[in-house]
């Protein structure tokens, strides 16, 4: 396989390659070195030699587009930074098939389906991301490999122009041109100091690639999404690194068929309630509307691992107007760049009214001042994931924490369908915002009511038909368990 193969877009950019190893200049060097790698051919077994040539390469690329090229300060602060892109992009330390499963469940694309897929590659990804590009290879699926690199993509928005930060805007968009397809793997918080792009700057590019972005909101553009945890998440959240990863992994892997039935049975009583409130001895006392103005009703999604590896919850909107009471967010919750902990919000016929925090208010004002609709609630989720009952800070894990529920500031979803299915998640709002913030139930006499009826009872489903949202593979039986689990709940607790 060659990488001119792979798409009109890797012929421009092996083009502008090209041209950079004639010019004189500081990356000549390089591109001239580049060259011969981006013009061979690779087997699938090649897969790693191939990513970290596409690393280099974008790399190259994003220099010539952000007018760097022949900028020795620029250089110099790069050989600084720790990140020399895929090749020092690392892996959690677990068997080889761990990878390969979270691979299989982040690959989404269908053979012959015309699908065009964007794998979006962040540190933690180096061991799985060759099994995504294979999987392509394999079903001759067009794509495209993006390496999320924040600190070498700072250094390009800080050390360009205004135009040049419109440039790489745009440049991205040419890149995710005709993509319906995205496979996400990042990593959590990093481990390293992180170099921050100039705000203004980086609203530049921002407003560039909206575009793209919002396609994920609609449905425009499927994507299936990890965040893999690090060790700064480990030492945040006070869990041993080696322990973290195991809940990682065995989050991904619970019992997903049982799960999406008792959840479709879920969503039947949500969608037939016009009414929800949740309360916590914590101080949580909050409630809302499940029907709009219309008189039509507010649907709930099956969300498992389609889109979130691990899963799951199931969530939908309330009512833009309806939200009232409090919400007690307890934990450490990151936005902005902040770090926000134990967290109290009062909502007023749907707005946030009032809130305070023991800490990071500062980042917490700035997320709900973006805009007016960054101050009304475009979600409800209720997490469901059995094997996780403790707050953490990933955001990814944290909303699907079992026993917990989040409220999504700003942005609702505007999904006509999930799973196939016709849903109503649109309750109108508008904002740049959608940040999830969730609040435990589980331990922390957590209740549910559905039109008055508690439907949860401490963070525990009453109905002996949501079993496996409250236990997981504890609640299936034996025989019928993977040998992982047969006897997991016989051995010493984890996390």
């Amino acid at each position: 396989m060659k990488i001119k193969n792979l798409g009109p877009y890797y012929v421009t950019q092996i083009a502008h390659i090209a041209a950079l190893a004639k010019r004189p200049g500081l990356w000549q060097e390089e591109a001239t070195a580049l060259l011969p790698h981006l013009k061979r051919s690779y087997k699938r077994s090649e897969s790693d030699e191939l990513l970290q040539t596409l690393s280099r390469a974008q790399r190259l690329e994003q220099i010539i587009v952000a007018g760097l090229e022949n900028q020795p300060e620029f250089k110099y602060h790069l050989e600084e930074i720790e990140s020399r892109g895929w090749a020092d992009f690392t892996a959690p330390p677990v068997p080889i098939k761990l990878h390969e499963s979270i691979a299989n469940k982040l690959y989404n694309a269908k053979r012959g389906s015309g699908d065009r897929v964007l794998l979006r590659l962040g540190d933690g990804s180096r061991l799985l991301a060759p099994f995504l590009v294979n999987r392509c290879l394999k079903d001759s699926i067009p794509f495209v490999a993006h390496f999320v690199e924040p600190d070498f993509h700072a250094l390009l928005i800080n050390h360009t122009n205004d135009e040049g930060a419109v440039r790489l805007g745009q440049a991205f968009t040419r890149m995710t041109d005709g993509i319906n397809k995205t496979s996400v793997a990042r990593a959590g918080q990093p481990d390293r100091i992180r170099v921050y792009a100039h705000p203004d700057r980086e609203r530049l590019y921002d407003n560039e690639t909206a575009s793209f972005y919002r396609k994920a909101s609609t449905g425009a553009l499927f994507y299936t999404l990890t965040a893999i945890p690090t060790r700064k998440d480990a030492q945040i959240d006070g869990i041993p690194y080696d322990d973290y990863i195991k809940l990682f992994f065995e989050m991904c892997d619970q019992p997903w068929d049982a799960i999406t039935k008792a959840q479709e049975e879920l969503i039947k009583e949500f969608n037939a309630a016009s009414h929800v409130r949740i309360t916590n001895d914590d101080g949580t006392d909050v409630s809302m509307s499940l029907v709009d103005h219309d008189g039509s009703h507010f649907t709930f999604c099956n969300s498992v691992i389609a889109k979130n590896v691990p899963g799951s919850e199931i969530f939908s909107a309330p009512r833009r107007d309806s939200v009232n009471g409090i919400v007690v967010a307890n934990g450490k919750f990151t936005h902005d760049r902040g770090v926000i902990e134990n967290l109290t919000m009062t909502f007023k016929d749907g707005e946030l009214v009032d809130y305070k925090a023991d800490r990071g208010i500062e980042a917490f004002r700035r997320a709900v001042t973006m805009d007016e609709g960054a101050r009304y609630i475009g979600e409800l989720g209720i997490g469901t994931n059995p094997h996780l009952k403790r707050h953490v800070m990933n955001g990814l894990l944290v909303e699907k924490i079992g026993g917990s529920f989040h409220l999504a500031l700003g942005r609702p979803y505007s999904y006509k369908e999930y799973g196939g299915r016709p849903v109503k998640v649109d309750n109108g709002g508008q904002s740049d915002l959608h940040w999830d913030i969730t609040t435990l139930l589980h331990g922390k006499g957590g209740c549910i009511y559905l039109d008055d009826r508690k439907i949860m009872d401490n963070g525990v489903w009453i109905s002996k038909k949501y079993d496996v949202l409250n236990r997981g593979w504890e609640s299936i039986p034996r025989d019928k368990r993977p040998d992982y689990w047969k006897d997991y709940y016989n051995k010493p607790k984890g996390p």
